[in-house]
């Protein structure tokens, strides 16, 4: 047995039938909703918007960008001030600028330096 082709095509009537079919509840759905729409929304207005109620207790800035400067003052104070940072292991802390210098004339303490340092 060898097979054989289809002898029975599709329908082209039945294809424009579920077409137009298709094509007429769309409009028909399309016409409900045009009709409901003026029937079911009219005399509703946009629903009022009030402002919201301010938190009672929030620290809120009135002008939260005038803390800024505040801010930026007290980074600045941090980088250029002397201190320690750990007085017992002898680690102090130096304005960012000197830092800076120091490494710029010194260089970076070598591998060598810092384990013979450790080993003391």
């Amino acid at each position: 047995m060898s097979p054989q082709p289809e002898t029975q095509d599709v329908s082209a009537r039945g294809i424009v039938y579920a077409a137009l079919g298709l094509a007429a509840f769309v409009a028909l759905a399309l016409g409900v909703v045009a009709l409901l729409v003026p029937l079911l929304g009219h005399g509703r207005g946009a629903a009022a918007v009030t402002p919201p109620r301010p938190v009672a207790g929030a620290p809120l800035d009135e002008v939260p960008y005038q803390g800024g400067a505040q801010v930026r003052a007290a980074a600045a104070a941090k980088l250029d001030r002397y201190g320690w940072a750990d007085r017992d292991a002898g680690r102090a802390v130096i304005p960012i600028d000197r830092a800076m210098e120091l490494l710029a004339r010194k260089g970076w303490p070598d591998q060598d330096e810092k384990d013979a340092e450790e080993r003391q």
